[in-house]
């Protein structure tokens, strides 16, 4: 029987990113099935919660130490590591952690890794060479020490299952959740928000939500002029990333960067929107929160398919999806939903209900305590 988990995650709120996030929900949840606690870097005023956080570790590199701050923190707990290469070591490389958890192997102590990225591409940059080479041997490593392992992404699944069939077994799809929580609006709300922001009250609104990475941002902006109808005036939305494009002046009124908003003004701002536009250039994922936070909030969300989107993805019919070489399919798609209100609302509402029976954090984590359970068995 498990009676605590440990949770070691190099990022912690009120750090930033989606890691520290993740973290902070993940404990959440999988407080419901055990006592949890939180091992997290040094220098941190961690953010309140109803669990245990400890900000103790000066450095994920010094093998000793970190192993005498496990053992003190929780000598007989299952330990879960929250892994993704650059929070841990200069480049990503960190050679302390896969020969810490092969001696936590050795002793018999239980080890489950979600994997939020696995390595960086392979370059002809030779410092990124090099650290694209060191963190797959790196992963190896891990692989081979850990019990179980969650992989965000059904395509990296795949791939590892064939590259190590040997520890095939292990692995299994952990999805990342939306990072937003879902706040309801009253019936008029998106005039409402409309208004406030001096946007017409006829407007549709293209939203784009995150970071602005690998993303092809000419589509989004290219989308929303070619959207424009004499009696249908469309509106750009940037909720995260603000790009920097010359917006031509006729269309100003219509352009809104919002940048980086409290995440109750987020959710507000997706219950607003009509279509979401996320055209990532690797394909999309279920790695990818913002995706996440689209179908949560029941929006009608246009993305593409590339080569880090698994079959369940490439398949699915809860979103409107296009190849990520295809910016003229993405436009078509685009114009399809804006002229199709019956659309718009049945994705939203499949996208959402899909959402709650696939990815929601409750799913997540009966997903991580069956595997736990099926270690102690």
């Amino acid at each position: 029987m498990i009676g605590r988990i440990l949770i070691l995650s190099a990022d912690f709120p009120p750090a930033g990113g989606g890691v520290a996030d993740h973290t902070l929900q993940l404990a959440r949840e999988l407080s419901t099935y055990a006592s949890v606690s939180v091992l997290t870097s040094a220098g941190l005023q961690p953010y309140p919660t109803n669990y245990p956080v400890q900000a103790r570790v000066g450095s994920w590199q010094e093998l000793n130490a970190l192993s005498v701050l496990i053992q003190q923190s929780a000598p007989e707990a299952t330990l879960l590591w929250q892994y993704v290469p650059h929070m841990y070591g200069r480049g990503g490389v960190n050679s302390a952690l896969p020969r810490l958890m092969a001696r936590l192997k050795a002793t018999g102590r239980q080890q489950l890794v979600i994997a939020h990225e696995i390595a960086a591409p392979i370059s002809f940059w030779p410092h990124r060479l090099r650290y694209s080479v060191a963190h797959r041997h790196q992963w190896r490593q891990i692989l081979k020490s850990a019990d179980a392992v969650g992989i965000s992404t059904e395509a990296w699944l795949d791939e590892w299952s064939h590259r190590m069939p040997e520890h095939a077994s292990k692995l299994f799809l952990a999805p990342s959740p939306s990072n937003i929580p879902f706040l309801p609006v009253a019936a008029d709300h998106r005039a409402l928000w409309r208004s406030q922001r001096g946007l017409p009250a006829e407007a549709m609104i293209l939203a784009y939500f995150g970071t602005l990475g690998n993303r092809h941002l000419d589509w989004v902006f290219e989308t929303w002029l070619r959207a424009q109808r004499r009696d249908r005036p469309v509106a750009l939305v940037f909720i995260g990333g603000s790009p920097e494009y010359p917006v031509p002046n006729r269309f100003r009124c219509l352009f809104r960067s919002l940048g980086y908003l409290p995440r109750d003004q987020v959710s507000f701002a997706l219950q607003a929107a009509d279509v979401l536009a996320l055209p990532f250039t690797d394909g999309v994922s279920e790695r990818r929160t913002s995706f996440m936070s689209g179908l949560h909030h029941g929006v009608a969300t246009l993305t593409t398919i590339g080569h880090n989107t698994g079959r369940i993805l490439q398949q699915g019919k809860f979103f409107a999806a296009v190849p990520a070489t295809d910016p003229a399919a993405f436009l078509q798609r685009a114009l399809k939903l804006f002229d199709d209100t019956g659309l718009r609302a049945t994705m939203g509402t499949v996208g959402k209900d899909t959402y709650y029976e696939c990815y929601d954090w409750p799913v997540l984590a009966r997903a991580i305590w069956s595997r736990l359970t099926q270690l102690q068995s």
